[in-house]
């Protein structure tokens, strides 16, 4: 015979805690996929942006490649600098940057590969933004964040898909 009296196990406060549990993880697994998709699509806007950005003929001065510096584990750290000179409005001007950010590396080797790629004398096209013409780069960023971009997007519905199933799942 079956007792009545017992209490329905959907109502326990292990089962209410349990679904509590499962909708913090839920919501902890889409915001961290909200935070790498916010990333990743800022890094993307950063690129497209310098679609924008005035192609001009530059001319290769120097380069050099510094390692007076120690990254965060004391190994020497080799940092590339090419300057080059371009004209901008009749305004004759220099810069030093190859990309956005400094190009950089723990392995000599691999950034005197990126040093052969812009020997002294040549003539190739540097990229000048708009609004500070001071500001000017030898390579545009990558778009690559808009092609990663799904990944994290399949946290953000997994974890939704979770707080949800938590929260208004009948049993």
């Amino acid at each position: 015979m079956k007792n009545d009296s017992s209490p329905n196990p959907l109502k326990t406060p292990l089962h209410l805690a349990g679904r509590i549990w499962k909708a913090f993880l839920g919501l902890g697994i889409a915001t961290a996929g909200c935070i790498f998709a916010q990333y990743l699509w800022g890094s993307y806007e950063r690129a497209a942006e310098m679609d924008s950005w005035i192609e001009l003929p530059c001319i290769i001065e120097t380069t050099n490649i510094d390692d007076s510096q120690l990254n965060q584990r004391g190994v020497p750290k080799y940092i590339l600098t090419v300057t080059y000179r371009y004209s901008h409005e009749g305004k004759e001007r220099t810069s030093d940057r190859v990309k956005r950010l400094p190009t950089e590396g723990s392995d000599p080797r691999k950034v005197k590969n990126k040093e052969k790629r812009y020997p002294v004398g040549t003539e190739t096209v540097c990229y000048v933004k708009p609004d500070d013409p001071a500001f000017a780069i030898l390579k545009k960023d990558s778009k690559a964040g808009l092609y990663s971009i799904w990944f994290p997007c399949l946290f953000i519905v997994g974890g939704a898909g979770m707080t949800l199933s938590a929260l208004f799942r009948r049993n």
